[in-house]
């Protein structure tokens, strides 16, 4: 199998190798680096003789961070090997994961740094950093944004092509169209609620995993 061109009848398992492995990669270059930012926060908190309630707000931040990084890339994981399951490769599904797993491979990088100017922030609250910290958040929504749109759009593409799955790929396509309009209230509510720390993929990531379970809950309380 090319990146061009499709050799013989590949299997939907031509994929899985590449894709497990770079997922995999990225999670566990991700988890590795909270320890090391944890470590700074508190050479930091020394340092500038910071109280330890804001050492707790920090470590609050990074730990928030971490579980909302991870439940997400996790299910961006789910989503894709889901969708190439379900199907056989073809070149445009080729291209279309490319541009997903590119993004992806890049995550570490862009959350290290995004992690380590939200800690400066929180310690100097410089107005420089504040821009750069509003920047960085809204670049990282639309690269989400973009992921879950891409993987929605390719499961559309599939639906009409394996029409025996038109119905796990409709799911699949649910499930993205469900993350880019919660991407975006969430970023909307960010404007409307400032907030310095992780808050927005933590709240991101619980509502992507729980928010129809706080639904029927809240709904079956008042609705009676």
């Amino acid at each position: 199998m090319l990146p061009t061109r499709h050799l013989g009848k590949p299997a939907p398992e031509t994929w899985f190798g590449i894709v497990d492995g770079i997922y995999a990669i990225v999670l566990t270059i991700v988890v590795l680096s909270y320890p090391q930012l944890i470590l700074d926060a508190i050479d930091k908190a020394r340092i500038h003789e910071i109280s330890y309630d804001m050492l707790g707000r920090l470590l609050l931040s990074h730990t928030m961070s971490f579980f909302g990084v991870f439940f997400t890339g996790f299910e961006i994981w789910s989503i894709h090997r889901a969708l190439l399951s379900l199907t056989i490769p073809a070149r445009r599904k080729t291209v279309f994961s490319a541009i997903v797993l590119s993004i992806v491979a890049f995550a570490p990088v862009w959350i290290d740094v995004n992690n380590h100017l939200r800690q400066e922030y929180l310690i100097t609250h410089a107005q420089v950093l504040e821009t750069d910290v509003s920047i960085f958040r809204l670049v990282f929504f639309v690269l989400l944004l973009f992921v879950f749109a891409v993987l929605a759009w390719l499961s559309w593409l599939e639906m009409g092509q394996y029409p025996d799955q038109r119905k796990d790929l409709s799911q699949v396509l649910a499930v993205c169209l469900h993350r880019c309009w919660l991407l975006v209230a969430v970023y909307v509510f960010s404007l409307l609620v400032p907030h310095r720390g992780a808050l927005y993929i933590f709240m991101f990531a619980m509502l992507s995993y729980f928010g129809r379970d706080l639904w029927l809950f809240f709904r079956a309380r008042l609705v009676r």
